[in-house]
């Protein structure tokens, strides 16, 4: 029995429609159409391919793992790595800039600000006849130790992203994977690797970030806040760049 002949007795005995099993899985009906007549010319490699038959194995509720190893059997070939994937996108390994030490800067001013309090005091101390004025601490504000994205995995912080830098969350689709690449506007690459199983991660900048997305119908955006969805259709590369007052992002 071929992989297309189980894929296929698989969603009928479910009782789910080709739309069906798109709808859950964002993959084309007309691809797992083809799947299921072993035909994976248009999953876009062997990469996309295990993805979609993973997805599908967990939409009808059976292990993908015998369908993987069926097709790395009589189809596949080596997994590329994730540099192998976007080598294209990067010809020089990138150096991170640092910036100012911005903590010992504000520990300086609270120094300076404490000191101020302490000469005030002193002087109404020694002069009766003044009106005690009372200095109030300067209350630091937060800021990053170096430029370049900051990745983090709390969604809640997407909603109150600043107008003075970009904050893009890429969240995968439960039953999806895609491959992604975040470029900072320094130039410096901070993230590349999987996101799959509905996970998510959340990157920051000062002016831009740049994106590679593999798969891009796996994966779902939020810039700045606002609900952009997925970026593209399975099996598609999408390539994004979003800045503070850009939400919408443009491509290329």
């Amino acid at each position: 029995m071929s992989i297309g002949a189980e894929v296929l007795a698989a969603r009928e005995e479910a009782g789910l429609s080709l739309a069906e099993v798109s709808s859950r899985t964002r993959i084309r009906a007309t691809v797992i159409g083809e799947i299921e007549s072993d035909n994976f010319a248009h999953c876009g490699g062997d990469i996309y391919a295990r993805g979609h038959l993973r997805a599908i194995a967990t939409a009808v509720g059976v292990d993908p793992q015998p369908w993987v190893d069926a097709y790395d059997a009589e189809y596949g070939t080596v997994a590329p790595s994730a540099t192998e994937v976007f080598d294209s996108e990067t010809s020089a390994t990138p150096v991170r800039r640092k910036g100012a030490n911005w903590s010992a800067v504000m520990a300086a001013a609270l120094v300076v600000a404490v000191g101020l309090v302490a000469v005030q005091i002193a002087s109404s101390s020694d002069d009766g006849s003044r009106t005690t004025t009372t200095v109030a601490e300067p209350t630091p504000t937060p800021t990053s130790s170096e430029t370049g994205a900051t990745p983090t995995d709390k969604p809640s912080q997407v909603a109150k992203a600043e107008r003075d830098e970009v904050v893009v969350r890429v969240a995968a689709l439960p039953a999806a994977i895609s491959w992604v690449q975040v470029t900072a506007s320094d130039g410096s690459v901070v993230f590349t690797g999987q996101i799959g199983g509905g996970t998510s991660k959340t990157f920051r900048d000062k002016n831009r970030l740049s994106l590679v997305i593999g798969n891009a119908a796996a994966v779902e955006l939020t810039v700045n806040g606002q609900d952009l969805g997925s970026p593209g259709e399975s099996g598609q590369v999408a390539r994004l760049k979003f800045t503070p007052k850009d939400p919408d992002g443009t491509s290329g």
